[in-house]
């Protein structure tokens, strides 16, 4: 069997017996010995790369921002791109790139069996942060039976297949499935703040004070007018947090399938599927806390005066408004996939993308509830048992907006010596 040999001085060696298979962890320090360790690619494939894909993806908004560099770096070591020069400074953040790779010299694949390849962070000897993991995956001979599965999830991948043969599809498919991992990007998703589901109701307005007066020959006068025989209004209720964004759907890195042989295939008896990850949905608003309750006025009092009347009680609190639901997060941003199959053999593959939905937007907080009304003391009007206003309820909040649904990624075909893009 083959054994890669490192490229840089660290790299670590794993063997798994019981699958046959040798794996080899290392570190390509530079984007050009990147090129030349994931080729070789032939001049003509490089310039077909570009016109079906990294040529126009180059022109987009996305070239402007961080993912440029990746995109860049990509369009220089898998098509025909020109060697990203103005960005050799990110490529000190970028590099040395995490590789697994895995050598198979034969690999069966039962009808209905399924092999997930994926690599995961935590099998390299070297903590990778939130890197990108490259899977270079060399077979053999493949054998695939009928809705055989052969998965990997959130790596970029490079497949050589020497030969791929056909076991008794007998009109079925056997399935190459490409997708994005929620467990290898963990690390690089957005944390979401902690939210408080604890609302903070108003404070309760005070009581009015007992009547204050002095006495005199002919009884107790009492000094009226005062504010401090009036009840007070409660405190407004605290305004609901507003919820979190969703995270980012995972992303679809680039996978390039390189066949030399196809035996015993017919038409679409190979299915690639292949879409990165669904938004995640935005977290609820909280609740808005109740309005505090207006205190009571104080009493009246009969003197030998007059009728000292009662004092009006406090307005209840507004309640505060719910808070509004956290944006879904966007899908995962997706790279193309490409395929290189001998001529005329195009018609093996069947293509099933699909896109990445945004997620939900988070549910608003439902408003506060106004607090309850003080009451008027006792001798006010006619003696009825007069309140002051109620407060009023705080506004629910607004349901988050649904994040962005991205497009489903292409899947490009070239058959060495004919170009002929998928059909």
């Amino acid at each position: 069997m083959k054994c890669y040999p490192a490229i840089g001085d660290d790299h670590g060696m794993e063997t798994l017996p019981d699958l046959n298979f040798e794996v080899d962890y290392i570190r390509i320090p530079t984007v050009e010995e990147a090129k030349q360790f994931f080729g070789p690619i032939s001049p003509e494939e490089r310039a077909w790369r570009g016109k079906m894909y990294f040529n126009e993806m180059l022109q987009t908004p996305r070239s402007k921002l961080g993912l440029g560099e990746h995109d860049r770096a990509e369009a220089y070591i898998f098509g025909d791109g020109i060697f990203p020069e103005r960005d050799k400074a990110a490529h000190q953040s970028h590099f040395p790139v995490s590789v697994k790779v895995i050598a198979i010299n034969e690999l069966f694949l039962s009808p209905f069996q399924v092999m997930d390849l994926t690599a995961l962070a935590e099998e390299f000897p070297w903590d990778i942060g939130d890197s990108e993991i490259y899977l270079h995956l060399t077979i053999q001979r493949l054998i695939l039976g009928c809705q055989s599965k052969l998965i990997v999830n959130g790596n970029v991948l490079i497949l050589y297949c020497a030969e791929a043969v056909a076991n008794d599809l007998n009109g079925g498919q056997a399935i190459i499935e490409l997708g994005s991992s929620d467990a290898v990007q963990e690390r690089s998703f957005f944390r979401p703040r902690p939210v408080s589901n604890v609302p903070a109701h108003g404070e309760d307005g005070s009581n009015g004070a007992a009547l204050e007066g002095e006495a005199t020959p002919l009884g107790l006068r009492i000094r009226e007018g005062c504010d401090s025989y009036k009840g007070q209004d409660g405190g407004a209720g605290s305004k609901g947090t507003v919820g979190n964004k969703g995270r980012n759907g995972a992303m679809l890195f680039l996978s390039d399938l390189r066949f030399g042989k196809l035996t015993g295939f017919e038409k679409q008896s190979i299915l690639l599927k292949a879409g990165a990850g669904a938004g995640f949905p935005g977290t609820d608003g909280c609740d808005g806390g109740n309005g505090g309750n207006g205190g009571r006025g104080t009493d009246g009092m009969a003197t030998t005066f007059g009728l000292v009347r009662g004092y009006p009680g406090g307005r209840g609190g507004r309640g505060g408004d719910g808070g509004n639901g956290g944006r879904g997060g966007n899908g995962g941003q997706c790279c193309d996939v490409f395929v290189s199959v001998p001529p005329q053999h195009s018609i093996v593959f069947q293509s099933e993308t699909s896109p990445a939905p945004g997620g939900i937007g988070g549910k608003g907080g439902k408003g506060g509830l106004g607090g309850t009304a003080g009451r008027y003391g006792k001798f006010q009007g006619d003696g009825e048992d007069l309140l002051a206003a109620k407060g009023e309820n705080g506004s629910n909040g607004i349901a988050g907006a649904a994040g962005k649904t991205r497009e489903a990624p292409k899947v490009h075909i070239y058959e060495r010596y004919l170009i002929k893009n998928n059909p």
